[in-house]
């Protein structure tokens, strides 16, 4: 059986069953396999004899963009339908991956293979047979009702993320380049003073620290992944112990409003919070922004802190 295959299809969507994942879009991978045959298309040499790949994969994309499952074997499960009943093929292999998903691992996801299920037989001794026109109008219309335009709040799923910046190796130049890459990948970000502090814990060279806003389009643990792949990108050696010196060391602090825990030490909002180093610039960024453990504003936790009155020394450093 010869085969038509779509391969590393990437599209971003909402899916997900927590409250996190309902707010911000995640990518996902599409590997397809339609049996289709491929004589004809060869023979002829023409576009139109063939399964048209680009159409199916635009197809994919403008459904999977508006969907909002919660699961991927549900999106898996209706994606191989819509491509049975739009498309000339009889059977597919669909594979489904979510990066990022699970810590450690680079995707999870399903592999469904399904078949075109025959056409219903005329009822004995009617002589009818199935209507090809009015199966036509059936399909057109549910394309139509498929195909709306997207609502905003799928076009736009993003999440405010709080993230602390620290090095005390070569700090200046380490900081500049963690927020230019953040400005490349994310677009804007709102960048707090600049604090120098003693290193804690152990000792070393003085740490600058600051705050970064971003607008985060992919979930938090995949954001940690990239913000490590940062860090790694500019020196840090993750087998070092916590308190050591390092050329770079990221953290989500708070990622919009959630109370979350995931595998090792992956926690929202980050306990580091408590250190004045952290505290004095996010209260500098967004005084308003409540704590969703703590129920206060950023001002007022700052005010309570027992630092605030000889807060860490500010740095002119533009970054």
């Amino acid at each position: 059986m010869d085969k038509v295959f779509i391969e590393g299809l990437e599209i971003e969507a909402l899916i997900g069953i927590y409250d996190w994942e309902r707010r911000i879009r995640q990518p996902l991978q599409f590997d397809i396999e339609m049996a289709f045959d491929n004589r004809r298309p060869a023979a002829s040499d023409t576009i139109a004899d063939t399964l048209d790949y680009k159409a199916v994969s635009k197809r994919l994309i403008e459904f999977v963009s508006q969907s909002g499952f919660g699961l991927v074997e549900t999106l898996a499960e209706r994606c191989a339908s819509l491509i049975l009943n739009e498309f000339a093929v009889t059977q597919l292999r669909l594979k489904l991956s979510k990066p990022g998903a699970v810590r450690g691992a680079r995707a999870v996801g399903v592999i469904i293979e399904r078949s075109r299920e025959p056409a219903p037989r005329a009822t004995q001794g009617t002589g009818d047979v199935a209507k090809p026109a009015k199966a036509a109008r059936t399909t057109v219309a549910a394309r139509t009702v498929a195909r709306k335009k997207p609502s905003a709040k799928f076009r736009s799923a993003t999440c405010q993320a709080f993230l602390s910046l620290g090095s005390n190796i070569a700090p200046e130049e380490n900081l500049r380049k963690a927020v230019a890459a953040l400005r490349e990948r994310f677009g804007d970000v709102i960048v707090s003073p600049v604090y120098r502090t003693p290193a804690t814990g152990f000792k070393g060279p003085d740490f600058l620290n600051a705050i970064a806003v971003i607008e985060s389009d992919i979930h938090p643990f995949a954001l940690n992944d990239w913000l490590h792949a940062l860090e790694e990108t500019q020196g840090r050696d993750r087998r070092d112990a916590s308190y050591s010196n390092r050329p770079l060391d990221v953290d989500i602090i708070y990622f919009g409003d959630l109370v979350l825990e995931g595998p090792g030490d992956f926690q929202l909002p980050r306990p580091e919070l408590h250190h004045a180093y952290v505290l004095k610039p996010l209260a500098d960024v967004a005084p308003d922004f409540v704590d969703p453990v703590r129920h206060m504003a950023l001002s007022r936790l700052w005010a309570a802190h027992p630092e605030a009155q000889q807060p860490p020394l500010e740095v002119e450093i533009e970054l």
